[in-house]
């Protein structure tokens, strides 16, 4: 039995599929076989699978450096749940569990062990990693390593010396998006080696895309209410500021929305039972900063809408693409607000300030919105189905 048909059991016995999605296959086989990977797969695509999969089917512990403990949690749930081996080494881990998580991946016995880029950093814990057998590793949202490393994560920046002094066990990179930039300097950082490179294209037909403008908040407000009115299923609704947020997730349930705010600021225990309530469906609307959503498995998001304009292209893409994860049709909803187009970028942010240019244009073109995402990550136009120009 080949190892590609040994992961397609396991798919249909542990997670109920018969075959892979598109593309899923070409990673796993790849990454059974030991190679550098840089898979660039939208939302919906099951990236988490194109590593859990390999990690039980090898010997020894596959390390999944992941952004948020909130994403860290749920991985963790999910594996467990298909009788994979896992552990979140996060704050809230006590020192007992670490060392039985610890003692379990030196035997072998432990298929994923999560970390945050911070804790791989500390040379503690790396020196405990090193006591481990440790077959590979996984930096999913990949394209953090390129985004938050060069601006306020620093620590993304060195998770290639971290894998260096675990004697450069093969390495998988996983994103929604990256443009070919974000690619080379993924690969340049995390110290990549001839991978092999499975580009999907970023357009989703699936997802309707839409910007509107309004000349104060209340009139954001009154428009992402009427966009809710309009459709059944959850939302998220993200939000520039804590602030922001907290006001929205107001404002909606006054209206008689079931809504709540998530953010960064808020306790870790009431960020888990919104998030709870949210994927079990007794919560229809979160109103999130960009702390929320990485990985959130939610089917049936029917409405993601930005308040204000998100710093970039990629940030954008990854946020909108939380709608319409089961493929039916979903709506990607902007609005503008005057005055709310983004604080002047300091000189030495000369990247953050391209990026911000070239989301403003998507904001401003009157030409088709799918193309234009499209050009900014290096791909051909699609033939539109659905923005609210081409409509």
């Amino acid at each position: 039995m080949t190892k590609l048909t040994r992961a397609r059991q396991f798919l249909n016995d542990r997670f109920g599929y018969t075959d892979f999605r598109p593309r899923q296959a070409h990673v796993i086989e790849a990454t059974l076989a030991d190679r550098d990977v840089l898979a660039v797969l939208p939302t919906g695509y099951g990236k988490s699978v194109c590593f859990q999969i390999p990690a039980a089917l090898r010997d020894g512990t596959t390390l999944v450096v992941s952004p948020l403990v909130s994403l860290i949690e749920d991985q963790v749930k999910g594996a467990r749940r298909r009788g994979l081996t896992a552990f979140g080494w996060t704050q809230g881990a006590s020192k007992p569990e670490v060392d039985r998580a610890l003692r379990a991946a030196a035997r072998g016995e432990l298929d994923l062990l999560y970390v945050s880029p911070e804790r791989l950093g500390q040379g503690s814990a790396r020196a405990r990693l090193r006591e481990t057998r440790v077959s590979g590793i996984a930096v999913d949202e990949a394209h953090c390593v390129s985004q938050w490393g060069h601006e306020f994560r620093p620590s993304y920046l060195e998770v290639g010396g971290a894998r260096r002094a675990l004697g450069m066990p093969p390495v998988l990179a996983l994103t929604a998006t990256a443009t070919a930039q974000t690619r080379r300097e993924i690969e340049r950082l995390l110290e990549i080696r001839s991978p092999v490179r499975v580009l999907a294209p970023a357009d989703r037909p699936n997802l309707f895309w839409r910007v509107e403008g309004a000349s104060r908040l209340e009139e954001a407000y009154v428009r992402i209410k009427d966009e809710l009115l309009g459709r059944a299923g959850a939302a998220v609704v993200y939000a520039p500021t804590r602030e922001l947020s907290a006001r929205l997730a107001i404002a909606l349930s006054r209206r008689g929305f079931s809504a709540a705010a998530y953010h960064a600021g808020l306790p870790l225990a009431r960020r888990s039972k919104t998030q709870a309530a949210f994927l079990s469906g007794k919560l229809r609307v979160v109103c999130a900063t960009t702390a929320f959503g990485m990985g959130i498995d939610h089917p049936s998001v029917r409405l993601v809408a930005h308040l204000g304009v998100p710093p970039s292209m990629e940030a954008y893409v990854q946020e909108a693409g939380r709608a319409g994860r089961d493929g039916a049709a979903a709506t990607c909803l902007l609005v503008s607000v005057a005055g709310r187009r983004g604080r002047r970028l300091p000189d030495t942010t000369l990247r953050a300030r391209a990026r911000r240019a070239a989301m403003l244009g998507y904001v401003d073109t009157r030409e088709c919105r799918r193309a234009a995402i499209a050009a900014y990550f290096d791909e051909p136009p699609p033939r539109c189905a659905g923005c609210d120009n081409c409509d």
